[in-house]
């Protein structure tokens, strides 16, 4: 039984680390863009639900932040 908990437990800290904004490839648009959707992911992470598992606001984050990239200027 304990080993089931420690798993579940593990398996939970990772799920809400798989949603970060490293992944995403900045190498080609405008790094001043770059900072502005970097700006606004911060608070949006930061003032998300704080009930219950975080790990659809920082999807939801990641996604927006996505977004922002993909409407950046190339370089």
């Amino acid at each position: 039984m304990i080993k089931i908990l420690t798993l579940c437990l593990t398996s939970l800290s990772l799920i809400s680390c798989a949603y970060s904004i490293k992944d995403v490839d900045v190498s080609k648009v405008k790094p001043s863009c770059v900072k502005e959707c970097t700006q606004s992911y911060s608070p949006c992470v930061s003032q998300g639900n704080q009930i219950g598992f975080k790990t659809e606001t920082l999807r939801a984050c990641k996604e927006a932040y996505e977004i922002c990239i993909s409407v950046c200027p190339q370089k």
